[in-house]
């Protein structure tokens, strides 16, 4: 403690710069916990047990069908899309020479991708999917248009992940088989 008030006895500007960041993330938490606390006291009021009946009705606007179906969507989102980009990742690390023109090629597409908003993403699943492919409100044009837009995240950290690992581990390994 005392190394730290000799330090900003030599540089004030240090201790004027920590407290104005002390004060903005307490402003930032403090209006972030406000708005949490006022949805909260504003809207669990307007809840319901009709709001999570297994039945929609027009009268009756239940939240259960949506919830059940976007947590449907989103595991069978990661059943396609966790395991082609760790295989995609293990194959571009591992298997596929430094050099190659495909892993330039694959980085590059990977990388724009993951620069892509997903509205972007959305509306081309949307068009090319249930426009063009006819497949109406199919909950597996979704799947798939979700499963392409996280694929490059998933790849570019299985990616990452799997350079860290020395090069004496990846011997080592050989010798255990």
């Amino acid at each position: 403690m005392r190394d730290k008030l000799r330090h900003y006895k030599k540089r004030p500007k240090s201790l004027v710069m920590m407290i104005l960041v002390m004060l903005s993330a307490a402003f930032a938490v403090g209006i972030l916990l406000f708005l949490v606390a006022y949805i909260l006291v504003n809207g669990i009021p307007h809840l319901t047990a009709e709001q999570f009946e297994w039945k929609y009705t027009p009268e009756n606007q239940s939240m259960t069908p949506a919830l059940i179906n976007t947590l449907t969507m989103t595991l069978i989102t990661l059943l396609i899309a966790v395991p082609v980009g760790i295989f995609a990742a293990v194959y571009l690390v591992e298997y596929a020479k430094r050099g190659n023109k495909l892993v330039k090629i694959i980085r590059v597409t990977t990388e724009t991708l993951s620069g892509i908003p997903s509205i972007v993403y959305g509306l081309f699943g949307f068009l090319l999917f249930n426009m063009q492919l006819g497949w109406q409100y199919a909950m597996f044009g979704g799947i798939i248009t979700l499963a392409v837009m996280i694929l490059p995240l998933i790849i570019r950290t299985t990616e990452e992940a799997l350079l860290a690992v020395p090069d004496s581990y990846r011997e080592g390994s050989f010798g255990l088989g």
